[in-house]
């Protein structure tokens, strides 16, 4: 590549985001929140996962006058902004104003414990503290980087995906629901909806971390990007992205998912199998729940009509060496991928 060619693909990246920079105290972002221009969407992010000792070190941070790390939203087309980065600490100031709304309003008006620095912190709210260090939280300045909404969804998502490297980063598919939410609503709607379907919860048996994590709702997305096209040009992770993308943008290549991953979850349950996604560690196995769900969805017809044949097939499958080889560690490659679903479909055709 000659040197003109490389400053033409820099510039042109650095032409695909759009952000702006600017200071304000807890304060004003506060009154924003209040306001309902600033948006925590406990449907799409997690709402609020720290504890006290992780609440109580950043409030002494603040009262302390220790820097605060920026905070980063993402700008709708009506000029709210919603937080992506920074909800932790967002939120414990919130908090601890008496300010969250919605179903963790519960959080409101905790006590601090012991401070790293100040210990004389245990057991005190904010009510508890003199009015000139209330004031010195909500007037303590903070770095915001907006990224607007226009900016190419590409660019967002790496911005995003390499700012949540801290103790409790997002997901990738937070990191997926903040970037295509714009455009996309009705698609991560439905698939956060299908995510609480009780035959799923009970058939993954996630742990609390999972859920909050948005585990169940990538289950679903996966269903839907594995349908889509069962051959990716990527690894699993980045098919799925390029996937929710796309339809975000083209609705058509979500209509019928909904109805389908149903009927496909009801004929799995006739078929009476215990812990069907389990893998040879007895734990949930991702490769599993691929297999078995593309197979009996490319299926639907003949499995909806006859439960004994989805309990053969899945029994043939876990035993299919194929299928096993694409499993496992690597198991998210794009040929191991491609690997067991064709292998799946093939295992659940009725011939």
């Amino acid at each position: 590549m000659s040197t003109t060619e490389l400053d033409h693909a820099l510039t042109e990246a650095r032409n695909t985001l759009t952000a702006d920079r600017l200071d304000m105290s807890f304060g004003e972002l506060i009154n924003m929140y209040d306001s309902g221009e600033l948006i925590i969407d406990p449907e799409f992010q997690r709402y609020f996962r720290w504890g006290v000792e992780q609440r109580t070190r950043f409030i002494e941070s603040i009262l302390c006058g220790i820097p605060v790390p920026s905070l980063f939203m993402a700008e709708d087309q009506d000029g709210k902004w919603e937080v992506v980065d920074g909800l932790q600490r967002l939120s414990t100031v919130l908090s601890f104003f008496g300010k969250l709304q919605g179903h963790k309003s519960s959080e409101n008006h905790w006590q601090m414990g012991a401070g790293d620095i100040v210990q004389e912190l245990d057991g005190k709210s904010v009510d508890d503290l003199p009015l000139k260090f209330q004031l010195n939280i909500k007037r303590s300045p903070v770095r915001i980087e907006v990224v607007k909404w226009d900016s190419k969804y590409d660019m967002r998502y790496e911005l995003f995906n390499r700012l949540n490297t801290g103790g409790s980063p997002l997901t990738d598919q937070e990191v997926r629901n903040c970037i295509f939410r714009g455009t996309g609503n009705d698609l991560s709607n439905e698939i956060h909806g299908l995510a609480s379907n009780e035959l799923l919860v009970e058939l993954v048996a996630p742990s609390d971390r999972k859920k909050a994590g948005l585990y169940l709702d990538e289950l679903v997305l996966r269903f839907y990007a594995l349908l889509w096209s069962q051959a990716p040009r990527n690894n699993l992770g980045e098919h799925l992205t390029e996937y929710m993308r796309a339809a975000s943008e083209r609705h058509e290549l979500y209509q019928g998912m909904k109805e389908l991953f149903l009927r496909t979850l009801d004929a799995l349950s006739k078929a009476g199998i215990e812990k069907v996604f389990q893998g040879a560690n007895y734990q949930f196995s991702p490769s599993k729940y691929d297999g078995i769900m593309i197979g009996i969805a490319e299926n639907i017809e003949h499995c909806e009509g006859d439960s004994s044949f989805v309990a053969v097939r899945i029994n043939r499958l876990n035993a299919d060496s194929e299928f096993k080889s694409a499993t496992g560690v690597g198991s998210n490659y794009k040929e191991r991928v491609k690997k067991r679903i064709e292998r799946a479909k093939s295992v659940f055709s009725n011939d």
